[in-house]
């Protein structure tokens, strides 16, 4: 014969007194009560005691260059920068003729180099474009010299580039999404240029020693009309031929 269980009777909910009395449970302003006590004693003890000592304002490194919020939301901010656009000649084609393993390689070689010239150089990669990069740096100069380079080891590999370069105040969005004639005029110069040609919008007049400018045109420009002040520039025939062997440019 089965002997039938009698289930448990159901856990009755204490009172908030019951809770202030049982020892395995606390009210709610109990709680409260003991955590403002830990942040007060918190206040009074030393980063020997395990506590960290909050900082003062003043005490941040470069708090009064950091300028005050500007009103509305997430109002976008003028900036100056120098861009670059870098295509690969022909990627197309290429493509057709040798197969899609073949893409990849060259591809993945063209971005490799890539990484490595423009964290050398100081400049940074804003995107990837397919067969074609967008390059942004805070100043022209270190641009240029990261563009020519890259230019020099493409060609020594067999790969074929071509690249526009300007620069100036354009909108900075959401912290890496830049908006501005530069931006555009840089795009469509890289656009302009033929194989193994860079074209910069009124570059620097003092150049890296192993560049050097091959005269100044006028270019027409798709979306923007005659654009004047337009100079070719390249790395020296000197330095095409070390990094042939694969020595650096200085």
């Amino acid at each position: 014969m089965r002997t039938r269980r009698t289930p448990p009777p159901a856990a009755r909910k204490l009172t908030l007194a019951e809770q202030a009395t049982d020892p395995f449970v606390e009210a709610p302003r109990a709680v409260l009560e003991r955590l403002r006590s830990l942040v007060d004693d918190a206040d009074d003890e030393s980063p020997a005691d395990g506590f960290l000592v909050p900082c003062e304002p003043s005490a941040a490194p470069g708090a009064a260059a950091i300028s005050a919020p500007l009103p509305g939301d997430g109002v976008p901010m003028a900036v100056e920068r120098a861009f670059a656009f870098i295509d690969i000649c022909g990627f197309t084609s290429y493509c057709d003729q040798h197969g899609e393993q073949a893409a990849i390689e060259i591809l993945t070689h063209f971005r490799s180099v890539t990484r490595q010239v423009v964290g050398r150089r100081g400049v940074r990669v804003a995107k990837w474009l397919g067969d074609g990069v967008m390059l942004v740096g805070t100043e022209m100069t270190p641009l240029l010299a990261a563009v020519a380079e890259l230019e020099c080891r493409f060609r020594a590999t067999g790969l074929d580039t071509h690249a526009g370069v300007a620069g100036g105040s354009v909108l900075l969005f959401e912290g890496d999404d830049y908006v501005g004639r530069a931006v555009n005029l840089a795009a469509r110069l890289s656009d302009a240029a033929q194989a193994g040609e860079i074209l910069a919008a009124e570059p620097p007049h003092e150049l890296p020693n192993w560049m050097e400018p091959l005269g100044q045109l006028t270019v027409q420009v798709a979306g923007m009309g005659r654009v004047a002040g337009v100079v070719r520039v390249r790395a020296r025939p000197e330095v095409d031929a070390a990094l042939a062997g694969d020595t650096p440019a200085a």
